[in-house]
């Protein structure tokens, strides 16, 4: 791959980032682009496809252009625009760019820079002193395939902009696909910097000659891979760039490149009564991961606008984000911009507008095919007839309700022959249709699930004013835990039927569930999360203090994780025979960190069994010997996974155990995903302390004064109730694992579900006698604030456990990055011990839902893709309330919920065997059922429906919330 410099003018610098050498000559590129039209055609009627690069010709990007400025109907481009007009700064905080420090941004597909000039001006202002004479601190690549145009276009930023940014941001172009260009980024192309100055012939003999003129007049690309869908730049200065549509399509199919005739005849059969459909292939994108073969650490900002991501078909779209070289952990961002699921008729409006803009651009790609098929070799002018009638085509279009898209067609007006060298023809009957193009829109949901499936966190996003358009912030963080996907709907709505009362379409319970056994990469994420806590946000001054009293110093759980699992792999080996199979070295560390303690609130002599501690700091292992242990025991690990798993057909990650074995791998990763949210709710009491709890590093850092200006923050959240009916449904409880029918002759079922033994049975239960008012807002901080001070007042009530009152009487609420201002987190779902949340629910004439209430409000009302759980957060956030009337799940901002419902052995009750007292020792009448899971629950608990947790009533220190429920 060439990565070399073109210098034209002395500004702007063009990076050349194309895949194929450039002395390939003009003939091979045709025929190559020839071979591929060929190949999608002759495919059979519902595959043939099209490559998408014939809508850019140099006519077609002026004929798109035309659709920015005079389509009015097509809302894309207003409404990128409006959102860097008013929040360009925001999203420069949120990218956390310190104008002073060297950085990168590429924007794929940049077009005009129009829009782009809001974000380029923000990056300016964050740099404090130009660099007079030397290289801008902040760089930015416009990536485009029109060499020309990356110099137009750059050209007019430094006529317009240009003193703006001089000393701060210097803007140059990188000319190639968006495979050319990433892959120029991932083998550290932008870290061997720009060519010298004065060193021209250097540069000519790195390009050569075929580099500085245009390959082609059809095409100013002579790559034959197959690049992914091309948002191209702008031929009409000022106007919008051509990656803010999706009136172009997919990337090319892998099957192009098969060795075909040029000669090969084009057959278009009649179209059957939904017409034939000739689609614009797409390749299966590329799903490594980037590598960083450099060593460069300068951050890299990656901006995709355009909602060109629309272009890949769902599954594609994910992979090409998962190809994007985002560093995990680093501080590199993606601001991505999606279209919305808006009116069919505003969409069908939008992409073929009554102007006639749209029909002309896609159009212009059939014009394009037709020079393209008259050439053959060096011949590439050469006449072989109308191949293509020219007016013998309508350009037509759909939305696709069911696959959330828009579909465009060809449509054949009149008879045809169809000519394609030498002289082979084919009849072209009326009515046949080709299906050129598809634009893919994305709900909420769907944009969760993709970024969920593309290894992506949300930082921010950003709406348009009128709701169309969303541009989001994202990063590639540490570690991530697969969710299961959320029903997205309710059934549908009748007259007859009130909107409060509604069931979902699909319960909770039939969710599909995860591997019965975490994956060795499920446990890499674990651990990764492990280390990120222990090694990352826990000072070595804190190791030997105990951030709550009523648990051990940090140090013991650093240790008491990996013994824990230690110990579980002795046992179940031994039971497999393996009699001679011992403990860890050293195997003292099982004596004194095998089980933690919980003593009583009220009470803390009153404790269940434990280990015995060192009282002396001295006498506890050294953190070095501790880490050293950790890494003996994932070893073992690692080799019990290879030893006896049993690799699952068709599912390369997933493997399968003996029954026994397997109920020893889940829970012992159960057990460490647990501990790492008390580890986290016990830090949290010392984060923004002077050597206290330290941030969580690899994720970008909350922007509180920004987001507290956000509508969802800032504003009331209304509330309403939803009336569950009295004794009106039945429902089921738990699920039926009986540990004691495990064995080691037994494979786990794929489907199997462990759990807990509170979890099981399976058992029903119905609601109370009387209807009960449930409210879809859970208890807010601002709320409970108000309840607090009167109560305070009157004295009668303490400062909840997660709030803080500073030095000069303002009340915070703790967070992992230090205390915030109350405005911050008044949205936030209120978090405190079970009394406190009591108290408010009968102050406010209500109180809090038994289980089965809880639980039957979640089955039909909670459970969005959004839902804040699994590190998509480090902190809470403003609940996201059901759309009930629309049939659309809601979530109550990343805490655990209260239930009224005493934790106690229900019927069919068996004690686990592997973990005697995990559940009965706390049958004591002081603890509270508590469901679902909070920002720092990972999805494998959180999502799995059986689960109870519980906490003493009057714990203060856990994420756990609470709703009022209101008896009618």
């Amino acid at each position: 791959m060439a990565q070399s410099l073109i210098r034209i003018t002395p500004d702007p610098v063009i990076v050349d980032a194309r895949e194929q050498q450039a002395s390939e000559s003009t003939s091979t590129a045709i025929a190559t682009l020839r071979t591929q039209i060929l190949a999608g055609l002759l495919k059979p009627p519902h595959q043939r496809t099209l490559p998408t690069l014939l809508l850019y010709d140099e006519r077609g990007l002026k004929l798109y252009d035309d659709i920015t400025t005079h389509a009015s109907e097509y809302y894309v481009f207003a409404a990128e625009e409006q959102i860097l007009t008013d929040h360009a700064k925001e999203i420069v905080e949120f990218m956390g760019v310190q104008g002073d420090e060297k950085t990168v941004v590429v924007e794929l597909g940049a077009g005009s820079l129009r829009k782009t000039s809001h974000i380029l001006l923000a990056l300016a202002n964050t740099v404090t002193e130009p660099n007079s004479g030397a290289e801008a601190p902040i760089t930015y690549y416009a990536l485009d395939l029109e060499r020309k145009e990356l110099l137009r276009t750059l050209g007019v930023v430094s006529s317009t902009i240009g003193s703006n940014l001089a000393g701060r941001v210097a803007t140059k172009g990188m000319w190639g696909t968006y495979d050319g260009g990433l892959a120029f980024i991932r083998t550290g192309g932008l870290a061997k910097g720009t060519a010298p100055e004065d060193d021209d012939n250097r540069v000519t003999q790195r390009c050569g000659e075929a580099n500085i003129k245009d390959p082609h007049p059809i095409f100013t690309t002579t790559s034959t891979q197959t690049p992914a869908p091309r948002p191209s730049s702008s031929a009409v200065e000022g106007d919008e760039t051509h990656s803010a549509s999706n009136h172009h399509s997919g990337s090319y199919d892998q099957d192009a490149s098969t060795n075909m005739s040029t000669h090969t005849p084009l057959t278009l059969q009649p179209a059957e009564e939904e017409g034939i459909r000739i689609s614009v292939s797409r390749p299966a994108s590329p799903s490594s991961q980037f590598v960083d073969t450099s060593g460069d650490q300068t951050p890299l900002h990656i901006v995709f606008l355009g909602s060109s991501l629309g272009n890949f078909l769902r599954p594609d779209a994910a992979n090409f984000l998962k190809s994007l070289p985002l560093r995990p952990g680093s501080g590199d961002t993606l601001l991505l911009g999606l279209d919305h699921r808006n009116d069919p008729k505003t969409i069908e409006m939008a992409y073929n507008d009554s102007a006639g803009c749209s029909a002309r651009f896609k159009l212009n790609g059939l014009r394009v095919a037709e020079r393209v098929l008259q050439g053959r070799g060096d011949e590439v002018d050469r006449d072989y007839g109308e191949i293509l009638k020219k007016d013998g085509w309508t350009c037509e279009g759909k939305w696709n309700e069911v696959e959330g898209r828009y579909e465009s067609y060809f449509r054949s007006t009149q008879k045809q022959v169809v000519i394609v060298p030498p002289d082979i023809d084919r009849p072209q009957d009326p009515e046949t249709h080709v299906q050129f193009e598809e634009g893919e829109l994305y709900s909420d949901a769907e944009a969760f699930a993709l970024f969920s499936a593309a290894n992506l966190r949300v930082i921010n996003r950003w709406k348009d004013n009128k709701g169309m358009y969303s541009m989001w912030l994202l990063e590639r963080p540490p570690f991530t835990f697969p969710r299961v996907r959320s029903p997205s709907s309710t059934t549908t709505i009748n007259a007859a039927t009130p909107a409060s009362t509604v069931a979902p379409s699909q319960p909770l319970a039939d969710l599909t569930s995860f591997p019965p056994v975490p994956t060795l990469a499920e446990w890499s994420s674990l651990w990764s999360l492990w280390d990120l806590i222990t090694l990352k946000m826990i000072p070595p001054s804190m190791l030997h203090t105990k951030p709550i009293d009523l648990r051990h110093k940090c140090l013991f759980y650093l240790g008491h994780v990996p013994t824990f699992l230690d110990i579980h792999l002795t046992r179940v080996l031994r039971r497999l025979g393996k009699k001679e199979e011992g403990h860890t070295e050293p195997e003292y560390f099982k004596d004194i960190f095998e089980r933690g303690i919980d003593p009583s609130v009220d009470d803390p002599s009153v404790i269940h069994p434990h280990s015995e501690v060192p009282d002396k700091d001295e006498d506890w292992p050294t953190p070095g010997e501790v880490l050293a242990f950790r890494d003996r025991v994932r070893a073992r690990l690692i080799r019990v996974y290879e030893e006896y798993g049993v690799e699952r057909e068709g599912e390369s990650t997933v493997r399968d155990f003996p029954r026994a074995l397997a109920r020893v791998l889940w829970m012992t990763w159960e057990h460490e995903a647990f501990h790492a949210e008390t580890l986290l709710y016990m830090l949290i009491q010392k984060a923004g302390d002077t050597d206290g709890t330290l941030p969580p590093p690899g994720f970008a850092k909350p922007q509180w004064e920004t987001l507290q200006k956000l509508p969802g923050w800032s504003q009331p959240l209304h509330t309403s109730t939803v009336t569950l009916e009295a004794e009106s449904v039945e429902i089921s409880l738990g699920h039926d694992d009986i540990e004691a029918d495990d064995s080691f002759d037994q494979v786990n079922s794929p489907t199997y579900e462990f759990g807990w033994d509170n979890e099981s049975p399976k058992r029903s239960a119905k609601l109370g006698e009387k209807a009960v008012k449930v409210e879809t807002r859970p208890i807010l901080n601002g709320e409970f604030y108000e309840f607090g001070i009167k109560e305070r007042k009157a004295g009668g009530h303490d400062l909840p456990g997660l709030w803080v009152v500073d030095s000069e009487g303002n009340v915070k609420v703790r967070t992992l990055y230090g205390p915030v201002p109350l405005s911050v987190a008044a949205n936030w779902p209120f978090a405190g011990a079970y009394d406190d949340l009591k108290a408010f629910a009968k102050w406010k004439g209500g109180r809090l839902p038994t289980e089965v209430e809880l639980r039957t409000y979640m089955d039909r009302y909670e459970g969005s893709e959004a839902s804040n759980i699994g590190f998509k957060n480090w902190h809470p956030v403003p609940p996201q309330l059901p759309d009930v009337e629309n049939g659309l799940r809601g979530h109550n901002g990343g805490v655990w919920e209260w239930a009224e419902t005493l934790f106690d052995e229900c019927q069919g009750f068996e004690k686990s065997v592997l973990y005697p007292g995990y559940s009965s020792d706390f049958f004591d009448g002081k603890h509270q059922v508590v469901l679902g899971g909070s920002y720092a629950t990972v999805p494998r608990l959180a999502q799995r429906r059986s689960l109870r947790n519980w906490y003493q009533h009057n714990y203060p220190y856990a994420w756990i919330g609470g709703r009022v429920v209101y008896d009618i």
